[in-house]
């Protein structure tokens, strides 16, 4: 396969790449003679580094104030810059560990960070100041041809839902995609490592410590020490699971090479059809509260968990769980072996030499009782017999997370509904899951 078809389709052309710097160097411009004296700005993020994916360059300005000045205060200046600066422009609100400004212009997205002055091995007063020193870090020992490696990375990842590190997706940030080149050299040898890649993974692209052992533990499947910032992992956010899905999709790029690995096809209709035949397929839906997205999807991803733990304790065999989100609706899919269990079930027991447990347990559960391995057990009616039933009582609990409580009220979906209205959902959880077609 020849990667420079693909490149082809991912590079921004020169008139995108000299315009967004344009656009960015005209923002900085006019911010500037709103702003108090002694506040300097920068283009930081891809845009700044030439490592913006085509049609995805949006602009991060940071607005760096004297740290005399609180986080409410940088906030309210910045905001009042913005707005004599571009009066009649749209401006939205955005929230990360304190509030920045979000603008439209010229079709492009433009967010408006304040942050404090840092300089490298200062301790970190805001968690957004490091950017200025990533920016700085990845212009100084990036390669121009290394950028193309970067943009490689990216859309791999983007095309298999790995890149991102917001709580939604829990993947590869993009200043980790340039620390990744940066340590292995280019897009293939990076995958070429990951392929063979046995967790937990340490990497320290600086050598700032003296061994891997001597790197602090941070308890996460990957390890990437910031080498600006070395108390830092950069890797923090990423899961387990979405780890190990990128081992198995880079040994299986590298064993059969394929454009579709960085432009999936949709699935048809028909195709989709095929793919959930004779498979028990169910989705809840519920309407979606105007909340921070991270907020939003911290308390889907939570109560998507919830609702597997309680399927499992219920008996059911549960193949997979996907959340997924709209404009307007939250959607929870997931898939059983069957929708229907037996209507009797076994009751475990306590050990038969824990005589008062057995003798509680007796009085609680009807006969018959049995013995299995030292145990006592008896048979019962089950009241969870079919996923109806199950799903009716999960709505009841009062230990949903709170932005999420239109659960209660939610839709209980079968496969033809999400088949018409969820597609993207389904398809999401296909290509999540990895299910053959």
């Amino acid at each position: 396969m020849e990667l420079n078809a693909v490149l082809k389709e991912i590079t921004p052309s020169k008139t995108e790449a000299s315009n967004s710097k344009r656009l960015a160097e005209s923002t900085q411009k006019a911010l500037k003679k709103h702003l108090p004296k002694g506040v300097k700005t920068l283009l930081a993020g891809s845009v700044a580094k030439g490592t913006f994916l085509k049609g995805a360059g949006d602009i991060d300005i940071f607005a760096i104030f004297p740290v005399s000045y609180s986080k409410e205060e940088m906030f309210k200046k910045l905001e009042k810059a913005a707005k004599k600066a571009f009066p009649r422009t749209q401006r939205e609100t955005g929230y990360a560990e304190h509030p920045y400004l979000r603008i439209y212009l010229k079709g492009k997205r433009l967010d408006l960070v304040p942050s404090y002055e840092m300089k490298e091995g200062e301790r970190v007063k805001s968690s957004v100041d490091r950017s200025q020193l990533h920016t700085e870090y990845v212009l100084s020992k990036m390669k121009v041809t290394q950028r193309k490696e970067v943009l490689l990375l990216k859309q791999f990842l983007k095309a298999n839902l790995l890149y991102g590190a917001e709580i939604k997706t829990k993947g590869f940030s993009g200043y980790l995609c340039e620390l990744m080149v940066l340590h292995y050299g280019s897009f293939e040898k990076f995958l070429k490592a990951a392929s063979i890649w046995k967790l937990p993974v340490v990497i320290d692209q600086e050598k700032k410590y003296k061994s891997l052992r001597s790197v602090p533990d941070f308890n996460t499947p990957l390890t990437v020490i910031d080498p600006v910032d070395l108390t830092r992992n950069v890797a923090a956010v990423i899961t387990r699971e979405n780890l190990q899905r990128l081992i198995f999709l880079s040994a299986a790029y590298l064993i059969e090479p394929s454009e579709s690995f960085f432009f999936p096809n949709p699935l048809s209709r028909e195709e989709l059809e095929e793919r959930t035949e004779k498979r028990n397929l169910f989705a809840l839906s519920f309407a979606k509260e105007e909340i921070v997205d991270d907020v939003l999807w911290g308390q889907i991803w939570r109560v998507s968990g919830q609702l597997e733990s309680y399927l499992k304790k219920a008996e059911f065999k549960v193949l997979g769980v996907h959340p997924h989100a709209t404009d307007l609706e939250c959607i929870i899919l997931f898939e059983l072996r069957s929708p229907v269990l037996p209507k009797t079930q076994t009751f475990r027991g306590p050990y038969l030499d824990q005589t008062e447990h057995v003798s509680v347990f007796m009085r609680k559960r009807k006969r018959p009782f049995f013995f299995d391995h030292g145990r006592i057990h008896s048979m019962g009616e089950r009241k969870l017999w079919n996923i109806s039933i199950a799903i009716k009582e999960f709505r009841k609990r009062n230990d949903l997370p709170s932005h999420v409580k239109g659960i209660s009220k939610a839709k209980f979906l079968g496969k033809e509904s999400i088949l018409e209205d969820y597609s993207e959902a389904l398809e999401e959880y296909f290509q999540v899951n990895w299910f053959p077609g």
